[in-house]
């Protein structure tokens, strides 16, 4: 399955029991502390039938348990290696000529498949189910189907030196018309012009204003004058309105491939955040995270005695606790620019995989 060797399809067959258990055990508390709350609500508030209910909140499943993938990985490793220390299979081996390292080759390998399996899950199952689960809820909520256009859109066009050149709102559009347009003009490094129309239409390359006002300031911010328009036209708007197009899905339901082409359209406007950077790391760190506490977990199994077999439970609730604690900071510090946003991402695997690599070491002398 894993390997062509005996020895790796032995270690490798162990493991499937105890990562099931894990992700089940983990999952189960983890869907039940965050989700019934939400299941109570659309039953009981808002009067959805208890199957949609169950159907909604069921689509979450996929998101949780990328999340829960490692921490299964760490326990099933854990206690596949803690029973063969327990039953002296690994001293047999050890005496036999066989290295560590090359007992740790099935575990790593079951992390590589596992962090393929995250991989694939997070990158079509997860950007599928939770827009269908909103679709859903809409529905049961509202008696009709969602909308197609995007609400709320904001996009900020700064200059090569990164200061601000203009800000548009764009309350809601649906293909290429567009609704309520509030348009910040800074291009003086300060606010120069505020630009508000009832609707608009992508046409051509530009933006056709229809029923709006021009209001120009002074450089105390006062309004010096406005100026009333049927019709304005506005160039030089094909950024934003790309970047339009594209954010109709949020960047937490895009994949790999729509959220590096958003990003690009962001960074040739020199309006990308270090959200979105984070985010699009976050996509390759996450489901290696199985590897890396697949490379913490063996040893860490080694680390219990016969006599106080649960210690080895216990360091592997410090290392989940460790990653997580190290992702919300990480990401939080990432986010606002204290550390660099491809660090970020990647900081809970490099201190993990650090500890692992120590502790393995050690375990092999």
């Amino acid at each position: 399955m894993i390997g062509t060797k005996l020895l790796d399809r032995y270690i490798a067959n162990e493991f499937w029991q105890p990562l099931l258990f894990g992700i089940g055990i983990v999952t189960g508390v983890w869907f039940g502390a965050d989700q019934l709350k939400t299941i109570f609500n659309l039953i009981m508030k808002a009067g959805v039938p208890i199957e949609m209910a169950f159907m909604i909140i069921g689509l979450h499943l996929p998101e949780i348990i990328v999340m829960t993938i490692p921490i299964g990985v760490l326990l099933g490793t854990l206690l596949v290696f803690n029973r063969l220390s327990a039953d002296s299979e690994l001293i047999a081996l050890r005496t036999s000529g066989v290295s560590f390292y090359r007992i740790m080759i099935a575990p790593l390998m079951f992390g590589v498949l596992t962090s393929v399996a995250s991989f694939g899950i997070n990158e079509y199952l997860v950007p599928a189910a939770n827009k269908t689960s909103k679709q859903l809820e809409f529905l049961a909520l509202y008696k009709s189907q969602i909308p197609t256009g995007h609400a709320n859109f904001t996009y900020m066009e700064r200059g090569k030196d990164l200061s601000l050149n203009r800000v548009f709102f764009i309350g809601y559009s649906n293909g290429k018309s567009i609704y309520n347009v509030i348009i910040l003009d800074f291009t003086r490094n300060k606010l120069v012009q505020i630009v508000s129309a009832a609707q608009g239409a992508w046409n051509h390359g530009e933006w056709i204003l229809e029923k709006g006002r021009t209001y120009v300031l002074s450089g105390d911010s006062d309004v010096t004058r406005i100026l009333k328009f049927d019709k304005l036209v506005l160039p030089g708007v094909e950024n934003a309105q790309k970047a339009l197009d594209v954010a109709k899905v949020p960047p937490k339901n895009m994949n790999i491939g729509e959220l590096h082409a958003y990003m690009e359209l962001l960074r040739k406007s020199n309006g990308l955040s270090n959200d979105l950077i984070v985010r699009f790391h976050q996509k390759f760190s996450q489901p290696l995270a199985c590897l890396i506490v697949a490379l913490a977990g063996a040893p860490l199994g080694l680390l219990a005695r016969r006599s106080r077999s649960n210690m080895g439970l216990v360091y592997s609730a410090v290392i989940v606790f460790i990653y997580y604690a190290l992702q919300s900071t990480s990401g939080a510090l990432g986010d606002s620019g204290r550390i660099d946003p491809m660090l970020a991402a990647w900081l809970p695997n490099i201190v993990i995989g650090t500890v692992g690599m120590v502790i393995l070491y050690f375990k092999a002398k």
